[in-house]
Order: structure tokens, then C-alpha cells, then sequence
């Protein structure tokens, strides 16, 4: 749940909106939730990367983020980790961490008790219409269905075939990302630690492979190491050169690294839409209809605040964000 990887603008607005709502949520859910509020620091070695900062952060802090420049000797009194060649940071405080697995069952758990019913094993495959208005979604052979008023496409990277279903254009693709996980170190960073080029690769339209610099001790005391991207389909194979090239970006900033034993590494899909903000609202395409996809690698910090926005729109009640931005509908109209 970061705002240190943001510029000003919409998606800073969200989740802005995102890391409020976490509150209600550690209130709900308590140590359950795994909510660490170990702030971020993004951390630059490029001089060019470093001179825009101020201006950055000085926009940042205009909205009501709480931010901070810390110069090399403030950010390895920090972080003693950080050895290797960087020029400063950006702190971000009240970025945090979660249990986003944890989150989603006990969220689960809570709308079943509140009355919700739970399909764990549907295989939704359309979305069914009536004349123009949605009736439900049913599984590709017909012979499986639920019938609803409305219906919230939120299936991720799969949610452009779903959406076909019904003539929504909404060119979501799966980019693949891949992380490493190093022996238990707990302590070994408090923060959550993120080098400045992965601001760049996250905007970036690119299909080919990008890597960046994340680092975080995880809730059970693992190292974590990442991250990359790149536009190769479904693919969820693990590619050793990418978990090398991972490893080899961090050590620049991190070389106590190299002391630690890979535990596992594993790839993962992010949803991605052109021009980097997602899709959320109703959609014109048919009454009824509402999309919640598009998230990137933002999904657990835009999840539960998408929720909540979706719902209110269903409920007819005010949004607390304006979700021009956000119109599902863009792409077919471009």
C-alpha cells in the first residue's frame, strides 16, 4: 500500500482513499489483517532521479501526503542495510504492509456472515443480458448460472474476455511479475524499500522485460525481492535469469544480500490497462454492469477502496472520488 511510487493526480487520489480505509479494516479484522505501518522509502542512485524529487515531493505533500527527503548518511543511519552507492531518499511514513491473502478470507468470512452467499467453485465464462440490461453470469456451457440485478466484473487479467461477452472493449492484459524470497532475516529492513526507477517501469507501455528494485522483510520474517514486468501472456513460469537480474539490482543497493539463501521464487499476473489507471464504475455498455479491474501492481492498496466505491454506486449513494478517470467505458470510445 504505497503512495511513494505515485505522482500527484488520480491514482494518488485513490489511494490516498485505499490507505484510509485500512484503518477501518485493522479495526474489523485486528492482528488478522497483518497491517505493519513500516512506511517506505524510495531510494534513488541515479542523479536524475534524485534532482526531481524535491519538486516531487513537494507536490505530494500539497495533497496531504506525509513525506520527506533524506539524505545518504540519514538513510543508512535508517536502514544500515543500504550500503551500496545512493544519493538519498524519499520517506514515505504512513506507507504499510498487509496480509492481502489473510484480508480477502476474513473479508469473505464477514460478508457471509452478514448474509452473503459464497461460490468458490463457478466458473463464470459470460456475462448474460437481457435486451440491454445484465441478468447474471453463467459458465460457457449454459448449464451452470446465477441471476443477479447487477453484475461487478472484477476478474483481473481475464476480465477482456468476460467483457467481450457483452461488446465492453476494455483491453486488459496480463503482465507478468516475478519475485524471489531469501531466508528468514527478520529485521533485516524496516521499511519497505523501492529504488527510483520502478516509478519508470510501472508507467512504462513496454512489452519487454523490466526490473526494479523492491525489498521488504516480510510478517513472517522472510527477505522479498523484486520485481519485474513484462507482457507475455498468461505465463507463469519461473525464469531464473529474471530471479538473477532481480537479485543483482538489489545487491547495488542492499550487498548484504548476497549472504542470504534463496528460499523460493514465484511469478505472478497484474492486471494492466493502457495509460496505467484502472477501471472502475459503471459501465454504459449495459444497465446493470459495473467493472473493477485494471489495477496493476496496486491491487491490494485499490482493493477494499474499489469495493467500497463500486458499492456505492450500486447503493445509488454519493462517491467519496470523483470516477471520471476511471470510466470503463474510455476504450470504446477512443
Amino acid at each position: 500500500m504505497l503512495c511513494c511510487d505515485k505522482q500527484p493526480g488520480a491514482e494518488l487520489d485513490l489511494t490516498r482513499c485505499g490507505l484510509a480505509l485500512y484503518d477501518e479494516i485493522e479495526e474489523l479484522l485486528g492482528a488478522e489483517a497483518g497491517i505493519r505501518r513500516k512506511g517506505a522509502l524510495m531510494v534513488h542512485a541515479a542523479q536524475d532521479g534524485w534532482a526531481a524529487e524535491p519538486e516531487r515531493l513537494a507536490a505530494m505533500r500539497s495533497t496531504g501526503v506525509s513525506c520527506a527527503l533524506l539524505g545518504a548518511d540519514e538513510v543508512r543511519a535508517a536502514e544500515p542495510e543500504l550500503s551500496g552507492a545512493i544519493l538519498g531518499a524519499s520517506r514515505f511514513p504512513s506507507d504499510l504492509q498487509c496480509a492481502p491473502r489473510a484480508i480477502a478470507r476474513a473479508l469473505a468470512r464477514e460478508a457471509q456472515r452478514l448474509g452473503a452467499t459464497l461460490l468458490t467453485e463457478f466458473d463464470a465464462e459470460r456475462i448474460v443480458l437481457s435486451g440491454s440490461r445484465v441478468t447474471g453470469v453463467a459458465a460457457g456451457d449454459g448449464t451452470r448460472a446465477v441471476s443477479a440485478d447487477a453484475v461487478v466484473l472484477a476478474a483481473g487479467p481475464w476480465s477482456a474476455t468476460l467483457a467481450a461477452t457483452v461488446g465492453l472493449h476494455l483491453p486488459v492484459e496480463p503482465r507478468k511479475g516475478q519475485l524471489v524470497r531469501l531466508e528468514r532475516r527478520p529485521g533485516f529492513v524496516a521499511h519497505k524499500v523501492v529504488d527510483g526507477s520502478y516509478m519508470a517501469a510501472v508507467a512504462s507501455p513496454g512489452t519487454g522485460l523490466l526490473t526494479s528494485s523492491v525489498i521488504e522483510t516480510t510478517l513472517d520474517g522472510h527477505v522479498l525481492v523484486g520485481s519485474s514486468r513484462e507482457r507475455r501472456g498468461f505465463d507463469l513460469s519461473v525464469d531464473p535469469v529474471v530471479s538473477q537480474a532481480l537479485l543483482g539490482r538489489a545487491k547495488l543497493i542492499a550487498p548484504a544480500l548476497e549472504a542470504l539463501r534463496v528460499d523460493s521464487a514465484w511469478a505472478g499476473l497484474r492486471p494492466w490497462l493502457p495509460g496505467g489507471l484502472p477501471a472502475i464504475g459503471r459501465s454504459a455498455v449495459a444497465d446493470g454492469l459495473w467493472v473493477a479491474t485494471g489495477h496493476e501492481g496496486a491491487g491490494v492498496a485499490h482493493g477494499p477502496i474499489t469495493g467500497r466505491l463500486i458499492a456505492e454506486g450500486i447503493c445509488g449513494e454519493p462517491s467519496e472520488l470523483d470516477l471520471t478517470p476511471f470510466d470503463p467505458d474510455r476504450f470504446s470510445r477512443g
